[in-house]
Parts: structure tokens; C-alpha cells; sequence
């Protein structure tokens, strides 16, 4: 073995500053979580086990255990070439001895060496005790620790940090040292560990960032790197524990679109919100920033209407313009994150009213003031929802321009077919008309003509008044109808009507015809006590309409 002098140049004063250094602040620990308690190391994980060793803790102080009773223990021990002068004091361990303190060779490495006792058996012979003195610097992890208690899916660097120094056996004094620190770790999910080196500063200091996936369990070692001259040997090597911990994630994708229901044609933007909750009191929120969140909207199809993908913001917004042909539903998902979160998936709804006809428009105006509606709405496009239940007014307007306003309402059967009703409509235009609803647009029918003359019965006069049970009554009246002004409306029949006093039902006693001057006369008895009234049916081209009534009293 090649033996090299290596001066010793750090006195205890520098030491003690470095050593104040080391103990400095460690950076404030992410949001996430607390710092793990730190580790330390003490001892050497491969103790040399001769019966002449060094002590693992402390490798200037040399180890001497017995085999035999000796007279004395001996005084000078043999270290390579060097004869060192020594004392000895109890370990505590029956047989086994220590020196009193560090030795003193002049070179660094590790050295053959023996000691001579006498044996009391044997007067005059000494008993060999051989071994090896690792005269090295000893690695020592005096404190590691990382920044993080625990990661989760945005805290997945974790910084550990710590400061390695390297004990000298001839001072028995801590010092840096040319070497570096290995971190090794092993993730939850993962058989094999992984490992990173971290060269040392000059105060012995470093600060290593891994990538971890879930919990860890991390390990901090020692050791000289590729020095050959380092002169330093052993493993000395701590373990953070408890091991970094996990924080799970719950993800939620919010969803809603700009408007719904719109028009088949219209462009809609998609927005929403990605966040995800730790999975532990007091459940925290999270935006779910810078990931990839698939699109799609279905439309009844065999294949999306659309596919494609978005980044959320640092805030996890995220919103895509659309343009929407038929009713559909969005849907976003977000990819597994393992093992901090699973697939994740959001939807809205977006509701697209789709066009449509209204064919076979008619109307009819009654003389009994009854205007009667029909027509068909019919779907213009595929994949139309259903037509039953659609709502279809029936408007009405003096001139067929402005004053629209609705009369009924009806609804369309599974076929699309409706039929409305209005009554006490009088002459005007009228038209269908289809309002927007969740499921088809707007939609209205041109506007058709239906009109009728106006009638009414005038002059109404029955005498006598009272009158005989069994006598005769004069019924005398005038009808007019409304060409461009009110004019006696001949040759057509009217009814006399009488209602008993004490009923409800009108019961016709005669018909009478008009004369060229509109008049009419009619000539029934009078059987009891009731009220009388002339009605005019109408016709094809005119309104039916009734006079005032009259009571007359029967004695």
C-alpha cells in the first residue's frame, strides 16, 4: 500500500465556523406541505470487526479486543511503519479496550497493524493481536431533510437538502471535504430506486431536486465520488423518515356553454373551470393548470361532430369555440395522473333548436264568429327531434302588417298536424305561427284573408204589453247588414226565439222572412210568462247576430 502524506490544515476554529454555517435555515417548505424532520448519521453502515480496529465512529481512536489474560496491555502500537505510544481505557465491553483518544499517524489510509502482549499462562511470551486501522476521513450526513412532508400532482419536485461532512481521525473534528451526496429514493409505485449525486459545497452543503411519483422513501449517503486521493472510506448514510408521504387529488371538470338553446348554425364557446381537491381535511382546492383536456361533442351521430383538445390556465380555465348543428352533449376528460388522480370526465348539455316548416296553413271564419285553423309542421332536417307537443299560436291582425297578436294556441300531434280554434273573431288576417321552443326555431305561415259581413237586429217591439194568456203577440224588428254603412238586409229568415221564465234553453217558436226594407213581423201567442229574442244564423258571406231581449208579462 503506497503511503501519502496528507497535510492536516484545518484547525478547530475553522471547523467550528463550518459547522455554524451548516446549521443555517433551511428555505421555506412549498404551500403544499411541512418539512420532514431531518436525519442524521453517526456511525459507519460497514464497521470493521478485527480484533485490532478502529472504532466506527471515530476512526482515530483504535478498538483492542482480547482473546487471552495478559499481563499488561501494551504500549506501543504498530501502524504500518510507524510505532505510536499508547494508553488504553475500558469500552465497557469485557476484553475490549480503546485508546485514550484519536491517534496521530502522518498519512491518511488504511494500515496493517498489531500489538505484543505478555500472556500471564506463559512467562516471557507475548501474545499478537493484528488487524487494520482505517486512518480515513469519515463520511457523516449531519443533517438532511427535503422541503416537501408529502407531494401531490402539482409538488412533484422534491428538494432534499442537508450538509455531508467528512470526520478527521486525526483531530477527531468534522470538515469538509472534496466529495458528494447520493441521494437515493423509491417510489411507491416503482421496484427499483432511483439515485442522483450532489456535489458538496465548501461548507459541505447541498441541495439535490428529485422528480417523485407519489411517496418516497428517501436516503441521503456520503461518499468521496470518484476521488481516488480523498482518502475517505465507509458509507455513512442517513434515512428520512417517515418516508414522503402522498396527497391524493379528487379532479372536477366544470362545464357550461355560452347559450342554450341556439339556432342550428350558431357557434357556442365551451367554457369551464378544472380544479382538483386534496383528499385530506381541510380539502383543499387546486386549479388543475397547463393540462390537456379532451373535447368532444356528440350529436346523435355515428362519430363525434367534434374532437379536440384544450389547455387549461393557471387559474385551470379553459373555454373552445364551437359551431352546432344539431343538439348534443359536450363532454371533457382529463387524464389519469397516477397515482395522484384517476380519469376524470365533465358534460353539458347543449340544446340546438333545428328549423322547420309550417305547410297546409288554412283558416276558416264562421258566420258564428269561430275562426278554425290547420296546418303541419314538418322538420327540415335529419336527426330532428320529435314534433309532438309543439306549441303553434294562431295570431290575429286588423291589416296583416302590425298589431299581431295571439288568439289560441294549439299543439302538434306525433305527425306534425295541428288544428286551432278561436272564438268571437271578427273579419281580419290571420296566420300561423311557430315560436321558438327548447327543440325548432321560429317559423310563420304568410298571413290569409277571412272576412264576413256584420249583421245586427234592430227596432225590436212586441206589443200587446202585458198580455192574455192564449192571445196573439206582434213581434216587429229591421235587420241590417254593414256594406259601407249599416242597410236593410231583405229576404232573409230570422228566428223568434222564447226562453220560459225559470229555464235556461231557448226554444224557436217561428221564422219569418225579410222584406226589401229589412223589416220582418211575426204573429205568435203568448202561453206564459218569458223572454223573447230574434236571431239571424248568417250565411256564407255574413255574421249571425241577435237582437236585446225582451220580457213579456202573460196573465
Amino acid at each position: 500500500m503506497t503511503k501519502t502524506s496528507v497535510p492536516r490544515n484545518l484547525t478547530a476554529a475553522l471547523t467550528a465556523a463550518l459547522l455554524t454555517a451548516a446549521a443555517g435555515t433551511v428555505a421555506a417548505p412549498s404551500a403544499a406541505a411541512v418539512t420532514l424532520p431531518a436525519c442524521s448519521s453517526t456511525d459507519d453502515s460497514t464497521p470493521q470487526q478485527d480484533a485490532l480496529h478502529s472504532l466506527p465512529n471515530h476512526r482515530g481512536v483504535v478498538v483492542l479486543e482480547l482473546d487471552t489474560s495478559v499481563n499488561s496491555l501494551p504500549t506501543e502500537l504498530h501502524v504500518g511503519s510507524w510505532t505510536v505510544p499508547v494508553s488504553w481505557v475500558p469500552t465497557g465491553t469485557a476484553n475490549t479496550w480503546q485508546t485514550d483518544g484519536p491517534i496521530h499517524l502522518d498519512a491518511y489510509g488504511t494500515w496493517s497493524a498489531y500489538v505484543e502482549a505478555p500472556i500471564i499462562k506463559y512467562p516471557g511470551l507475548s501474545t499478537m493481536l493484528r488487524g487494520d486501522v482505517d486512518y480515513t476521513v469519515q463520511p457523516v450526513v449531519q443533517a438532511a431533510s427535503t422541503d416537501l412532508a408529502a407531494s401531490d400532482a402539482d409538488h412533484r419536485t422534491v428538494t432534499v437538502s442537508g450538509t455531508v461532512l467528512g470526520r478527521d481521525p486525526y483531530t477527531g473534528q468534522l470538515q469538509p471535504y472534496t466529495g458528494l451526496a447520493t441521494v437515493r429514493w423509491l417510489d411507491e409505485t416503482e421496484q427499483d430506486p432511483h439515485a442522483a449525486d450532489a456535489q458538496l459545497a465548501a461548507d459541505g452543503s447541498f441541495s439535490q431536486p428529485i422528480t417523485v411519483a407519489g411517496g418516497a422513501w428517501i436516503t441521503v449517503t456520503g461518499n468521496p465520488g470518484t476521488d481516488a486521493a480523498a482518502h475517505v472510506s465507509g458509507t455513512a448514510f442517513c434515512k428520512l423518515a417517515p418516508g414522503l408521504g402522498r396527497i391524493d387529488g379528487a379532479v372536477r371538470l366544470d362545464a357550461k356553454t355560452s347559450a342554450s338553446p341556439v339556432d342550428s348554425g350558431a357557434t357556442v364557446t365551451l367554457s369551464g373551470k378544472a380544479t382538483w381537491t386534496e383528499q385530506v381535511s381541510p380539502y383543499i382546492v387546486h386549479p388543475l393548470a397547463g393540462r390537456t383536456l379532451q373535447v368532444t361533442y356528440s350529436d346523435g351521430g355515428s362519430t363525434p361532430a367534434f374532437a379536440g383538445s384544450v389547455v387549461t390556465g393557471a387559474d385551470g380555465s379553459y373555454s373552445v369555440q364551437l359551431t352546432v348543428s344539431r343538439p348534443g352533449t359536450f363532454s371533457i376528460a382529463s387524464a389519469a395522473e397516477a397515482p395522484y388522480f384517476t380519469n376524470s370526465w365533465g358534460d353539458a348539455t347543449q340544446q340546438v333548436r333545428m328549423p322547420l316548416s309550417i305547410t297546409g296553413f288554412k283558416a276558416a271564419l264562421g258566420a258564428d264568429h269561430k275562426v278554425t285553423a290547420s296546418g303541419k309542421l314538418a322538420a327540415t332536417e335529419s336527426r330532428s327531434p320529435g314534433l309532438a307537443g309543439e306549441a303553434v299560436d294562431l295570431e290575429y291582425s286588423a291589416n296583416g302588417r302590425t298589431g299581431w297578436t295571439r288568439v289560441a294556441t294549439g299543439k302538434a300531434a306525433a305527425d306534425g298536424s295541428f288544428t286551432i280554434g278561436a272564438a268571437n273573431r271578427s273579419s281580419g288576417w290571420y296566420r300561423a305561427h311557430h315560436r321558438a321552443s327548447t327543440a325548432y326555431q321560429d317559423q310563420v305561415t304568410s298571413a290569409l284573408k277571412k272576412s264576413r259581413t256584420a249583421s245586427r237586429v234592430t227596432s225590436l217591439k212586441i206589443t200587446p204589453q202585458p198580455v192574455t194568456k192564449g192571445k196573439t203577440l206582434t213581434v216587429k224588428g229591421v235587420l241590417q247588414h254593414n256594406t259601407t254603412a249599416w242597410k236593410a238586409y231583405g229576404g232573409q229568415r230570422v228566428a223568434v226565439l222564447f226562453r220560459a221564465t225559470g229555464t235556461t234553453t231557448w226554444k224557436t217558436v217561428t221564422t219569418v222572412t225579410t222584406n226589401s226594407t229589412g223589416h220582418f213581423t211575426a204573429k205568435p201567442k203568448a202561453t206564459k210568462d218569458g223572454t223573447w229574442v230574434i236571431d239571424y244564423a248568417g250565411n256564407s258571406t255574413h255574421f249571425a247576430s241577435r237582437s236585446a231581449q225582451d220580457f213579456v208579462d202573460v196573465h
